[in-house]
């Protein structure tokens, strides 16, 4: 054993051996001093620690707390080992190996009650009001929330019995016998606690068999009747504040565009051809069997997103909550009518549905209109979004005497080929850049697959990048990621990442970064492009981030084995895009290497040649503002030699400087100077070659027109 650890592995084997031979409850001192006599603890062991135990003592206290929670010992009335501890004994004989089997299924146990207090958070304030209704001398049980809730008995009970969801009442919820639940699935707060005694005392009554009597228990039809009771003396939680919101994609399902077709026949769905013999009220860990076992071919970050997603759809999602699908800037709302159905269909995109009522199909709500934090969310790359907290904005989106209607004629070709949408000239004029200079970007991008926009600083590059990948594919199509000194493989494609365990410990998990989890998303629709904007690629380590990717994005028709997931072969989609920016202005940023230059064509954004040239010029004109600030700005660039240095247009096109008379000179003396003599540090009489006064008496400023 290394100095400084704790024998957790052993000491917890023989508590359990301990309890095995004793036969009967032992009092918790009783085993740490038989603990202690088999076992001499280190001098670390020993030590004291902030609690006033020792090490081991306090270690033990926590593992048999972990030991109850998986059911191989009972703490109420003194520590006794079950039956399930005694097989456990016998079937994993050495420390390490119970030791590793308790600590799977503790985090198997932890893992489900995060899952479940996740689940059920919105309603976390609906079982509370509902447990403050269930009196002393009466009883409820987990079915019974559940049927309120709208979930399985097994998810209230990991709800309950999670470390950190504490509510009054708690203790009356039993089993659907009158059986007082496992302790492994007690709270924490009941650890130790005769249940029973206490019920007793407040007038339940016990069978022989420790059964609470059923004419006592508050099941969920009584409990619905005291809940509009309350409601009808105005209470505020009921389970319609539970209600939430959803956006379900169908735009582009392996390359077909199956809006039109929901609209028509009132429904949501997703693709789940590998899951059509899973019944849909099976809860998560049946799932998530039914994911690993259906989509084995695929790899672990594939399977994850889709796990997500169908636990959304068949779990999460309810009858009345908003569902609602964006297609060609209009988004079309509606209400969930029923509960997930497997369709037998040949059509395998779309057997697992959900009916809806659309709302207003004539007139779908202009996505430009929606309000924070709704735009951003639709920008996900999931097939189904959680809209809940936009939840007040779209339900006042309907129309008071909404009633179904016929659906918009909606006119789409079966299946689309990869392309990018063309450069319009509407476009062009928004972004006030040449329609053949953006043309002339899109076109390379599509042939190279990976660009660069470099150029100083304020000339538009995150926001040309943005603006362009939106246009050129569609919603949800376009991931930003920003790089950084310490970004690494691990941040950007995948690696392993810490969780906690039990007691205090960490496990390690393969986990899959932003540009994984993009591509997984690309290769399933590959009919659509999708566009990842990496802002500032060079202010990372570009060979420690891309590691073995390098070689994918020159051999898109190969595949390489990963040094994370080297089981299966990797491919980078072919309808993945990349588009980099750089600033060419920080000096303390390493330049990009050959290797990456090769694997990139360059656009460089400089405010003296197109496009960027005369980009000021054309918004003054636009906002009919004075042409001095254009002027100056050109006399500035002409001044500074480095191209690298120059001052980009977006540092002058604000409005509000403008509505000033020393707007000009608030931006020059705050923003463009600093910047300067950052860049040309040590050089003198920098005012006199770039101060204001001196550019304003080198240029003529034409009199405004009549």
């Amino acid at each position: 054993m290394a100095d400084g650890q704790v024998r957790y592995a052993l000491f917890i084997w023989e508590a359990l051996r301990i309890l095995r031979d004793a036969h009967a409850p032992m009092p918790p001192r009783g085993v740490i001093v038989a603990v202690g006599e088999r076992i001499r603890p280190t001098p670390h062991e020993s030590e004291q620690n902030r609690s006033g135990g020792s090490r081991w003592e306090t270690a033990l206290h926590f593992q048999s707390g972990d030991a109850a929670t998986v059911g191989w010992m009972i703490k109420s009335g003194g520590w006794a080992i079950t039956d399930a501890g005694i097989e456990a004994l016998e079937i994993y004989p050495t420390p390490d190996e119970l030791y590793g089997e308790l600590r799977d299924r503790y985090r198997e146990i932890d893992q489900r009650r995060k899952r479940a207090q996740q689940n059920l958070s919105e309603v976390q304030q609906f079982i509370a009001t509902t447990l403050r209704l269930v009196d002393a001398g009466s009883w409820t049980a987990q079915d019974d929330l559940a049927d309120l809730a709208d979930t399985t008995a097994g998810e209230v009970a990991d709800f309950l019995a999670s470390g950190k969801v504490r509510l009054a009442n708690a203790y009356r919820v039993l089993n659907a016998d009158g059986g007082i639940p496992d302790e492994g699935m007690l709270n924490a707060a009941y650890r130790g606690t005769d249940l029973r005694a206490r019920l007793i005392e407040e007038g339940v009554v016990f069978d022989a068999a420790g059964k609470a009597a059923q004419d006592s228990r508050l099941t969920a039809e009584a409990l619905k009747g005291l809940l509009a009771e309350r409601a009808a003396e105005d209470a505020p939680d009921t389970r319609a504040a539970a209600k939430r919101a959803w956006m379900v994609r169908g735009s582009n399902v392996d390359g077909y565009n199956l809006v039109p077709e929901w609209l028509s026949d009132g429904f949501v769905s997703l693709s789940a051809s590998q899951l059509d013999a899973l019944d849909p009220s099976a809860d998560y860990d049946e799932l998530r069997r039914a994911v690993e076992i259906g989509y084995q071919h695929k790899s672990y970050a594939y399977r994850g997103q889709r796990l997500e997603e169908f636990d959304r759809f068949l779990r999460r999602m309810h009858t009345g909550d908003l569902v609602l699908t964006p297609l060609h800037g209009r988004v079309y709302i509606g209400e969930v009518m029923g509960p997930a159905t497997f369709i037998e269909s040949a059509a395998s995109h779309s057997n697992l549905r959900r009916d809806v009522r659309w709302f207003d199909l004539d007139e779908p709500v202009d996505g430009s209109q929606l309000r924070a934090p709704v735009p951003a969310l639709l920008q996900s790359q999931a097939y189904i979004v959680d809209l809940t907290e936009a939840f007040e904005q779209l339900a006042a989106l309907i129309p008071h005497d909404a009633a179904a209607e016929s659906p918009a004629e909606v006119a789409e070709s079966p299946r689309r080929d990869l392309s990018f949408n063309p450069i319009t000239p509407d476009f062009a004029t928004k972004l006030l850049i040449e329609q053949a200079e953006l043309a002339k970007i899109a076109d390379l991008l599509w042939e190279r697959k990976q660009i660069i926009l470099y150029g100083p600083p304020g000339t538009g590059k995150t926001y040309l990048a943005s603006k362009l990948a939106r246009h050129l594919t569609d919603d949800g199509a376009v991931k930003l990621v920003q790089f950084h000194p310490s970004y690494t493989y691990e941040d950007f494609f995948e690696g392993f990442r810490p969780e906690p365990g039990g007691s205090g410990t960490l496990t390690f998990t393969l986990r899959a970064g932003p540009f994984r989890d993009f591509a997984e998303v690309a290769s399933a629709n590959p009919t659509t492009a999708y566009i990842l904007i990496i802002d500032e690629i060079n202010r990372a380590n570009l060979a420690k981030v891309f590691g073995e990717l390098y070689f994918l994005l020159e051999y898109r028709d190969e595949s390489i084995s990963l040094q994370y997931s080297p089981d299966k072969e990797f491919t980078l989609p072919q309808n993945l895009f990349l588009i980099g920016t750089m600033n060419t202005a920080d000096r303390s940023i390493a330049r990009i290497d050959t290797a990456m230059r090769r694997r990139f064509a360059f656009v460089q954004l400089d405010p003296r040649i197109p496009p960027v040239q005369g980009l000021l010029d054309r918004w003054i004109d636009e906002h009919h503002l004075p042409r001095e600030a254009a002027l100056l700005l050109d006399e500035l660039n002409r001044r500074i030699a480095d191209s690298d240095a120059a001052i980009g247009p977006s540092y002058l096109m604000d409005e509000r400087i403008y509505q000033r008379d020393d707007g000009l000179d608030r931006v020059w003396q705050y923003s463009i100077m600093p910047l300067l003599e950052d860049l040309f540090h040590g050089q003198r009489d920098l005012d006199q070659h770039y101060g204001l006064p001196s550019l304003r008496k080198a240029i003529t400023v034409p009199p405004p027109e009549p």
